[in-house]
């Protein structure tokens, strides 16, 4: 008896044991769930409050650049600017602070520069975004219309499979479509956009669909078998408007002041031919009725000729220049630069050219543009189109090259034909070849119109410190 009792007190010394060590292990336990999930919690805080100061950062950054994009003109050279009303703005997430500085090169440069900086704080965590912008000039487009057909009408003109643009595209109006045309550069359409007044627009592409009664619209980026577009840099459908200026007030302005005024219509010829050899360098001009020459160095003015008339252009250019005109700008043969050869301007060219006018800028149907016409400007047709005189009617006249931009305000045509295939077979007018001056990306004509817009050049996140 003795013996059992023993056995039962060894058994239940041993029980007592396991069960306090079972104990250990589980409080051990226990507080280790308690510790991670603490740490756990803590952590999801912190992933909280950084998705927060991202997005209060981001938030900054987009309302400092809608704040450039309200002034009339680029800001001065200051190191911060307070664009709403106090440095630091509250929202229910927490904080942001913005400040915008400008690039030190600013107030020599034609394009500025600007790095937008912001702040965003919520709870523990903080970071810094930047981004860089720079004023936007309708240089940097290829090609920009306010409407896609020419004027007094609404016939359309489409992208064909035979047009091919290597630079960026915008249009206040609906882009139309035949077969595969390809967009290198990236593309933007106003029309069904915030600014377009009329409801039953909406963003969409005209497709041709095969045939000319059974035009179709669509979003959507291709309508395969028939219209099968590229988009390299992408495209947007129902953006805002970019409004395009009606006259060339400002570069009479700069014309007057330090540059050439010519009253009346005239002539001009870059790099004129004389009896001594090519004028390099030189702009002449005289009455387009004929008469004596005037002949002007390039780097005797401040690169703006304005003419209150109509005017013809022709010639070799050999330095910076911009030719505004109150009437109508005709083109009588090729417009060339120095440093350039057949396949357009060469490396390290330094000729620039712009070429507005408040009406139409014509390429004549005359004897020197029968075989082909190239222009190597960035052209801008202010009050209606781009155009070849006669497009409609004689034999076809070759090819229209254009190494630089073209801005108008009615799509204007320069020749008449049908597809077959990928091939555009040509009755009158000329064939296309439009190329994108990608210098235009940073230099601009002298005294060019600014869009309004400020193009983003890239993001970071900073070191908050």
């Amino acid at each position: 008896m003795k013996a059992i009792r023993r056995i039962l007190r060894d058994e239940s010394g041993s029980i007592l044991v396991a069960v306090s060590i079972l104990a250990i292990v589980m409080l051990i336990v226990v507080l280790s769930i308690y510790e991670f999930a603490s740490g756990d919690s803590s952590l999801a805080s912190r992933r909280v409050d950084r998705s927060r100061a991202l997005y209060l950062a981001e938030s900054g950054l987009a309302r400092a650049h809608t704040w450039l994009e309200a002034q009339y003109d680029p800001p001065p050279g200051v190191t911060v600017l307070r664009p709403f009303g106090a440095f630091a703005e509250t929202l229910s997430m927490g904080t942001y602070r913005v400040s915008i500085l400008p690039d030190i090169g600013n107030p020599a440069a034609a394009l500025k520069f600007y790095t937008i900086r912001c702040t965003g704080s919520s709870g523990s965590d903080s970071l810094v975004l930047e981004r860089d912008v720079m004023t936007h000039s309708y240089a940097q487009f290829i090609y920009f219309t306010e409407e896609e057909h020419p004027p007094q009408t609404t016939t359309p003109v489409w992208f064909c499979s035979a047009d091919m643009l290597d630079g960026s595209l915008h249009t206040n109006g609906q882009i139309h479509i035949l077969g595969d045309p390809h967009f290198a550069g990236h593309v933007s359409s106003a029309y069904g956009g915030p600014d377009d007044t009329d409801p039953s627009h909406t963003p969409s592409f005209m497709y041709y669909n095969g045939s000319r009664y059974d035009n179709l619209e669509s979003s959507e980026p291709n309508n395969a078998p028939y219209d099968e577009p590229i988009f390299d840099d992408g495209y947007e459908l129902g953006t805002s408007d970019i409004e395009l200026p009606d006259c060339v007030d400002n570069l009479i302005a700069l014309a007057n002041d330090g540059g050439v005024t010519i009253t009346g219509d005239a002539e001009i010829v870059l790099s004129r031919e004389t009896g001594d050899g090519r004028l390099y360098g030189y702009v002449s001009y005289r009455d387009l009725s004929g008469g004596e020459w005037t002949d002007v160095e390039l780097s005797s003015f401040n690169g703006i000729l304005y003419v209150s008339g109509e005017i013809s252009v022709a010639g070799v250019l050999d330095g910076t220049l911009t030719i505004a005109t109150g009437g109508d700008m005709c083109i009588v043969d090729d417009v060339t630069y120095r440093a350039s050869d057949a396949e357009g301007p060469l490396d390290g060219c330094d000729d620039v050219l712009g070429l507005v006018s408040e009406s139409n800028v014509i390429i004549m149907d005359n004897s020197a543009n029968a075989d082909d016409c190239t222009v190597h400007a960035h052209i801008m047709a202010l009050g209606t189109s781009f155009e070849v005189e006669n497009y409609a009617s004689g034999s076809p006249r070759g090819t229209l090259t254009i190494h630089g931009g073209i801005i108008q305000r009615y799509r204007g045509c320069v020749g008449t034909g049908y597809l077959s295939g990928d091939e555009i077979i040509i009755y009158s007018g000329f064939a296309k070849s439009y190329n994108y001056d990608t210098r235009f990306e940073n230099v601009q004509p002298p005294g060019y119109f600014m869009t309004g817009r400020y193009y983003k050049r890239a993001w970071r996140e900073v070191d908050s410190a």
